[in-house]
């Protein structure tokens, strides 16, 4: 990127931080004629999301404890191969060809889309004989799916199928059934702007239904790289709402071009490097301003950009950067951490900083303009003046 093109992209961004302040009071104005105290809200959906998370291996052994005595069958995947492999292995056994198939955010990731067509499946049935679903939310003192739809005759057409498979991420769960209305209301605010979802449903399998199967495929995909994390685990909270997206200056001024991936936005600049790999994600923990819009709006309050830094922080730590980018860090580290160069005047320190920084960096970047006093300078002038 040279100069110019770094100009227009800071003035782009500059125009979208304005526009997604107004996104930020829309979504407010909806929350606020709903609730009464939203900050309290946000703070007890965090709170039961992360409980399921402390302890997510008893958890989740105890909702397939749970869903298994209703008679349906759980089905845990690694990866995305072990996915594969065993969803094509049932969908053969049972003799399916045909599905009535309903994309998702997850389904993308997993490319499920592809792999189905690979194997000839097709993705219309009429005598509705097999429907692939993820929900929003597995309940785990229920052994519960809680979903919310499009239409009613999605709603139908789903749960009539007679091979019913749901897809799930491992983090995707709750504790218990008395938390879900919280999501309910929280879901259809922050992803479809509206203060209670039209459609919504518990499924339970039943145990005494003799006509129709339950298949849920719990799937890991990256996620335990995640958990071995202290700070960035936080960001398996996330309920994939989108509104980080909708406030993100960077995002609504590049969109989705640099993700090439289904999760995208302030929260995948997160996860993405741990979900997929360092090498080709780690950049977008460098995609931010660091506004703090996508951390102020997060109704599971997650501080996305407290976690971008701490991405950041990770691959410097553990010598994950290019050797261009180690030497910017380190250039601007001995310049900004030198308390005599910080006090000399604006015009100097900017002038030293061009003689400091490799030629190719500066062809790259704008440098900044100083301010003629610093903080320190304002401080000492202050307590010198006696205030």
């Amino acid at each position: 990127m040279n100069t110019s093109e770094y100009k227009r992209f800071l003035h782009n961004c500059s125009k979208n931080i304005d526009n997604s302040k107004l996104e930020l009071l829309d979504v407010n104005d909806i929350i606020h004629s709903t609730f009464d105290d939203i900050d309290k809200l946000k703070l007890q959906a965090s709170k039961v999301r992360q409980k399921f998370l402390n302890n997510i291996v008893d958890n989740l052994l105890l909702f397939e404890k749970n869903v298994t005595k209703n008679k349906a069958n759980v089905n845990w995947c690694l990866s995305y191969d072990d996915f594969f492999e065993s969803l094509i292995k049932l969908l053969n056994r049972k003799k399916i060809k045909n599905v009535n198939f309903f994309p998702s955010d997850f389904s993308e990731e997993l490319n499920l889309n592809n792999m189905l067509k690979s194997e000839g499946i097709s993705f219309f049935s009429k005598e509705n004989i097999c429907s692939i679903y993820e929900p929003l939310l597995g309940i785990v003192d229920t052994g519960s799916l809680f979903s919310i739809f499009n239409s009613i005759f999605e709603m139908e057409l789903i749960m009539d199928s007679k091979y019913k498979i749901f897809i799930i991420p491992i983090n995707k769960f709750i504790c218990n059934i008395s938390d879900i209305d919280i999501f309910t209301h929280i879901f259809s605010i922050y992803k479809q702007n509206y203060s209670f979802p039209s459609i919504s449903n518990i499924f339970t399998p039943n145990s005494n239904e003799t006509k129709s199967e339950t298949h849920i495929f719990i799937v890991d995909n990256g996620r335990s790289n995640l958990l071995s994390l202290k700070e960035q685990r936080k960001s398996l909270c996330c309920i994939n709402c989108g509104a980080c997206k909708k406030v993100c200056p960077v995002y609504q001024t590049i969109k989705d071009i640099p993700y090439d991936n289904s999760l995208t936005g302030p929260i995948a600049n997160v996860m993405l490097p741990f979900l997929e790999n360092y090498e080709n994600y780690r950049h977008l923990s460098f995609n931010s301003v660091l506004c703090g819009n996508c951390s102020n709006i997060c109704p599971m309050n997650i501080p996305i950009s407290n976690l971008i830094i701490e991405n950041r922080k990770y691959f410097f730590d553990f010598k994950m950067m290019d050797y261009e980018d180690n030497v910017l860090f380190f250039s601007f580290k001995k310049f900004f951490f030198n308390r005599k160069i910080m006090n000399k005047r604006g015009w100097l320190k900017r002038f030293l900083l061009r003689k400091v920084l490799p030629k190719s960096v500066k062809k790259q970047i704008q440098l900044p303009r100083f301010s003629k006093k610093t903080f320190y300078q304002i401080k000492q002038k202050e307590n010198k003046d006696g205030l």
